[in-house]
């Protein structure tokens, strides 16, 4: 399986090394060299908590004729980077079917980042050897994303920076390992007990109409509910107990202005349609840094950011509608784990 992705995205997966690579010296300072050694490091956790992923990257490495430090540096570019690059990221909302037309959840998010990312961007179909098929979409190289499962469970990601880094599990990774359970009960349980690199904040939605938000750093995790049958998310915590080791708030201060706007217009209606959902992410109020992301040419080129790509998740029907670039002027099609 790691092979086949590869051989098929080894042009994608270059683009993206050498993108991250530059992200990473950017922002650190750290020589190529040197990147790599630290990307050597999460192996052993890896190797003792998901061997099965350590052989799926090494034949990700075997098919794309990379060395395997390259591809731990696309699992582990988050924390690689320190965790203080960020420069736009996502809008989230998780809806149970109390607020939802059909009576059935819905996950949503736009994926705000730099524009060289979209080229290396795929949907992939995993089948595992143990754990259900799943649906992704990631980055190539990477083994894991935002995605839904056949048993119906869903994650969306919003990155959230304290400083606090460990030699854990990256967040890319434990994004797949969560797709590996069956429930939101079950992805709860599996990030709570995990050697956890970094922060990050992970939406969880199931088809049996359970949504639950997840803000982690290494060394703490906060369960977020609903509120009103809804949990918004952007880049800051929504936890008080996280606020004096928030460092998303100075770094991303469109973070507030997002999820206020993100929530008024959730208000605006008790029961939403798929369709409906999608205006929400369309939304240009106080833009360019508003929930459907242009690039702000005021700012230097290496922060400039956008909205990559868009998606909806259909958790019954197990089918994300997707667009390629800003929803706004780009239509969404299905893609579907059948």
């Amino acid at each position: 399986m790691g092979f086949e992705h590869g051989r098929v995205l080894n042009q994608q997966i270059t683009a993206n090394l050498s993108l991250y690579m530059e992200m990473i010296r950017g922002n650190t300072g750290t020589k190529e060299k040197k990147i790599l050694e630290q990307a050597l490091e999460f192996l052993p956790v890896l190797q003792e908590t998901a061997p099965l992923l350590v052989e799926e990257m090494e034949g990700i490495a075997r098919g794309a004729r990379v060395p395997i430090e390259s591809i731990l540096v696309l699992n582990a570019r988050t924390e690689l980077m320190s965790g203080k690059w960020l420069t736009g990221e996502c809008t989230a909302i998780g809806l149970a079917g109390q607020r939802t037309a059909d009576g059935r959840p819905l996950l949503a998010q736009n994926w705000d980042w730099t524009p060289r990312s979209k080229i290396g961007a795929a949907f992939f179909i995993m089948e595992p050897i143990k754990g259900p098929r799943a649906l992704i979409f990631g980055e190539a190289g990477q083994v894991g994303k935002i995605g839904l499962n056949e048993a119906g469970l869903g994650v969306l990601l919003n990155i959230l920076v304290t400083g606090d880094l460990q030699t854990g599990l990256p967040v890319h990774v434990l994004l797949r390992m969560i797709l590996n359970e069956v429930d939101a009960n079950g992805a709860v349980a599996r990030v709570r007990n995990a050697v956890r690199a970094s922060a990050s904040h992970f939406l969880l939605g199931d088809v049996e109409g359970n949504i639950i938000g997840l803000e982690f750093t290494p060394n703490t995790c906060s369960e977020i509910f609903p509120s009103k049958d809804v949990i918004v998310h952007t880049n800051h915590f929504c936890d008080p107990s996280f606020i004096e080791t928030d460092l998303t708030l100075s770094i991303l201060p469109d973070t507030v202005k997002r999820f206020d706007r993100a929530q008024k217009l959730i208000d605006q209606k008790e029961k939403w349609t798929t369709h409906e959902l999608r205006d929400v992410f369309m939304d240009h109020e106080s833009g360019p840094t508003s929930i459907c992301r242009h690039v702000d040419t005021s700012v230097p080129m290496h922060l400039q950011t956008e909205t990559v790509g868009s998606f909806v998740f259909d958790l019954f029907n197990k089918r994300i509608h997707a667009t390629y670039g800003q929803p706004c002027r780009n239509a969404y099609q299905d893609v579907s784990l059948a």
